[in-house]
């Protein structure tokens, strides 16, 4: 957390039809982030939800990100999206793969990389950004 970030709670998450919600993920400035069960196949997924006052920009943007997503979805360190839509109560939606936490930072502040797991990361980080 940014000590000069307005923090914010995440909105209610969406009902989506073949989805249970289970808990939020996540609040950024734009999007909440929630965990879902997928119902068929039965696993555990991440649902990105735009949040606040949408405008026509945010949602295009939204669309692009959705289809830029899926387009490079096959990369190995990049998150597979399964599915986007618009939730009933108007939100846009992405359903991507969920990585199980604990996440990067919650490693690093448990305990600091070795040298070797420093350049792993930093070289399936580089190719992700090289396939963007």
């Amino acid at each position: 957390r940014y000590p000069d970030r307005v923090q914010r709670d995440p909105a209610a998450p969406p009902v989506l039809d073949g989805y249970t919600a289970v808990r939020p993920l996540g609040a950024g400035g734009f999007s909440d982030v929630f965990l879902y069960e997928q119902e068929l196949p039965r696993r555990s997924v991440a649902v990105k939800v735009l949040s606040g006052s949408i405008t026509d920009a945010m949602r295009a943007g939204f669309v692009r990100e959705a289809n830029l997503m899926a387009a490079l979805s096959t990369h190995p360190y990049i998150v597979t999206i399964y599915h986007a839509g618009i939730a009933g109560d108007g939100r846009p939606y992405l359903v991507m793969e969920y990585c199980s936490r604990p996440s990067l930072a919650e490693r690093y502040k448990a305990q600091p990389l070795s040298v070797a797991d420093t350049l792993r990361t930093g070289i399936r980080i580089a190719g992700a950004v090289a396939t963007l």
